[in-house]
């Protein structure tokens, strides 16, 4: 009896027993993807080949109908050389030639010949007759001959411009007018005089970027909204918040700030402008506070009827500890100023001016440290931040007017006029800052 579980007859038997098993696809099947894969292949090169003929026919159409006389001006044939002489030519009418800025306007011919005796001009839309052809010849030699004069004494090379005036001369009197001559002291337009007419005129508006960095203070006091909704005689010992002065508990230091923004003014009048813009604000200040093992710490709320206390876990003790340290309390603020500003008297180059704004501001983001009920403990709690405020602030300054760029530097205040905290919080807090703000703008 045959074994094929033996060692040497496995694999064979492995793989006998896979081709008994494997299946094979009809023929039909393999026609059918055949086609399918042929189908996409032609669409691919259809739509391909429209693609490229669109392309083609586009280019041609742009080539051929937007730019039909751009070869013909800009030959460099035919364009006379710098000091170089006109000929004179019989058929050139010079209509329109500007001596201040040292340009001539060589203009196409405007006298056709229909027949021998017999000549015409072209005046206004009008085709005016010439009597004799002596008096033409005569009139064409005289320009020519003035031409070449005026080339010579002024040595310059001819300009082609964009237009001209329609200067002809008239022949019914049987005498010329002057050739040359500037049509009604009408200058031919160039394409640096056209673009320069739209161009705003209006000085009335003003941009301006400035920064200024700024030294952040807080103020704490008691919400008195707060104790007035209270029943003190229901507060209970542990809490001195309610009945004591918070800023002899609490030791805190200025920081370093900065602000940075942009401004768009509007001149009412010579000394009066009105201004808006977009701020970024950074402030910060220091609290002391010391290490200390997990505790809870506890804050009293009130909710209109009573006292409602918030508990949390803090490692930060505000009377002693096993290591003192100092904590940052930072905001991140955005704000949209809207203001006034005056300019005293002074001369076009220094003037001295104020202002005042009100910013409505939002805070961003924020890392404040909340001193608890008891004035223990610092604890965080970012839902007690009050997210939108509103600051004020005052500027002195001295404008300096430079030939590309007008500056603008002076000392600033700005006081936060709300609470940092929400009003069921016990103590109050206001922020302000000193800075030195410099304003950039550039003149028009």
């Amino acid at each position: 009896m045959k074994r094929d579980f033996t060692h040497e007859n496995l694999e064979d038997f492995l793989k006998q027993s896979a081709d008994g098993l494997r299946m094979k696809a009809p023929d039909k099947v393999w026609q059918n993807l055949s086609k399918k894969l042929n189908k996409r292949r032609r669409r691919f090169a259809f739509g391909l080949s429209a693609i490229l003929l669109l392309t083609s026919a586009a280019g041609y159409y742009i080539t051929t109908n937007l730019t039909p006389h751009a070869v013909a001006v800009n030959e460099p044939n035919s364009l006379p050389k710098a000091n170089q002489k006109f000929q004179h030519q019989p058929s050139v009418n010079v209509e329109s030639i500007e001596t201040n800025t040292a340009k001539v306007v060589p203009m196409q011919p405007r006298v056709q010949h229909s027949a021998p005796g017999a000549g015409y001009f072209e005046k206004g839309g009008k085709v005016i007759a010439l009597n004799p052809d002596k008096k033409l010849l005569q009139a064409e030699q005289q320009v020519g001959k003035d031409f070449n004069d005026l080339v010579s004494q002024n040595d310059f090379a001819p300009t082609v411009v964009d237009d001209y005036v329609d200067e002809g001369f008239s022949t019914t009197t049987g005498e010329t007018k002057q050739p040359m001559r500037i049509a009604t002291g009408v200058l031919p337009y160039t394409i640096e005089s056209v673009v320069n007419s739209y161009k705003p005129k209006s000085k009335h508006f003003e941009t301006q970027v400035y920064f200024a960095p700024t030294i952040s203070y807080r103020k704490l006091t008691e919400n008195k909204s707060y104790l007035r909704g209270v029943n003190q005689s229901a507060v209970p010992a542990g809490y001195p918040a309610l009945q004591s002065s918070v800023n002899s508990y609490v030791t805190h230091k200025p920081a370093i700030g900065f602000e940075a923004g942009f401004a768009a003014k509007y001149r009412l009048s010579n000394s009066v402008k009105i201004r808006t813009g977009l701020q970024f604000n950074v402030n910060r200040y220091d609290v002391k506070a010391f290490s200390s093992p997990w505790s809870v710490a506890t804050i009293a709320l009130n909710n209109g009827s009573g006292i409602d206390s918030l508990h949390t876990l803090s490692t930060y003790s505000n009377l002693s500890g096993y290591k003192s340290d100092w904590l940052q309390n930072l905001s991140f603020q955005l704000s949209a100023p809207v203001g006034v500003e005056y300019l005293l008297k002074g001369t076009d180059k220094v003037r001295f001016g104020f202002a005042a704004t009100v910013q409505p501001t939002y805070i961003l983001g924020d890392r404040a440290y909340l001193i608890t009920t008891d004035y223990k403990r610092y604890t965080e709690v970012p839902w007690l931040i009050r997210r939108w405020n509103v600051n004020t602030a005052f500027e002195t300054f001295v404008t300096l007017q430079g030939a590309k760029t007008k500056w603008q530097v002076g000392p600033q205040v700005r006081y936060q006029l709300l609470s940092s905290f929400i009003s069921q919080y016990p103590v109050k807090e206001n922020l302000f800052d000193f800075g030195l703000k410099v304003g950039i703008s550039l003149n028009k």
